[in-house]
This record gives structure tokens, C-alpha cells and sequence, in this order.
């Protein structure tokens, strides 16, 4: 028999889901740096000299002619002269002209994420029988 001064009680421990979110790391992308060869057609323009044989003709003086006239004709001369001409040769060198660097930056943001959560609600029902 329960005791009239004392009121009985009934405890209910009342649950609910909270959210926490924590943070995974990912791979997103792969990057590949690399270079590549690219040839072209250049044009350069390289000044040039050569030499050419130019035959002047000067009429012999009086004395010449006597001094020539004395000799025997004989075997005919032969005067071989070189000519010389510059010709371009190109070569190509190697010579680093830029470098480039490839950073990966920490860009921070703000993400809404939504989730359900569940949570007990106590309900009392009361017999209708008394009263």
C-alpha cells in the first residue's frame, strides 16, 4: 500500500542527437607540371661580306710598252687569285630564361551542411477511469 503523505514519482531520462562535424582530408585533384618542347621557324638576318674580282684595264705609258717590247712573248701568264666569301653558320645554345614555381594555397570557407536530428519528447497519458 503506497503511503498517502508521500506522492509518488516517475523519472524519465530524456534523450536527443547533436551534431558534430569533424573534418576528413581528401584528395580533389592532381596537378601534373611539366614542360614541352616547341620549335619553331625563326628568321634571323646576318650581314655578310664577300669579295669580288674587278679587272681594271689601264693603257701602258711609252716606257712600259718599250721595256715590254724587249721581251719574248713565251709562255702566256697566269695570275690564280682567291676569292673569299663569309658564309653564316648558326648553332643553337641552351640558356634558362624563366622559372616557375607552383604553389598549393589554404583557401578557408564556410559550408552549410544540413542533417536530421531526432530527439525523444515525453508524453504522459492519464487513465480516465479515475476521478
Amino acid at each position: 500500500m503506497q503511503d498517502a503523505s508521500r506522492p509518488s514519482e516517475a523519472v524519465v531520462t530524456v534523450s536527443e542527437e547533436r551534431a558534430v562535424s569533424r573534418l576528413v582530408r581528401v584528395p580533389v585533384e592532381r596537378v601534373r607540371v611539366r614542360t614541352r618542347v616547341v620549335t619553331e621557324v625563326v628568321r634571323v638576318d646576318v650581314e655578310v661580306r664577300r669579295q669580288e674580282l674587278v679587272v681594271e684595264r689601264v693603257p701602258v705609258d711609252q716606257v712600259e710598252a718599250s721595256a715590254a717590247a724587249t721581251t719574248d712573248l713565251g709562255e702566256p701568264e697566269q695570275v690564280v687569285v682567291v676569292l673569299h666569301e663569309e658564309v653564316p653558320v648558326v648553332t643553337t645554345e641552351v640558356r634558362p630564361v624563366e622559372r616557375v614555381t607552383v604553389r598549393a594555397r589554404r583557401v578557408e570557407s564556410t559550408t552549410p551542411v544540413t542533417v536530421d536530428l531526432s530527439r525523444e519528447v515525453v508524453e504522459v497519458e492519464q487513465d480516465a477511469g479515475r476521478g
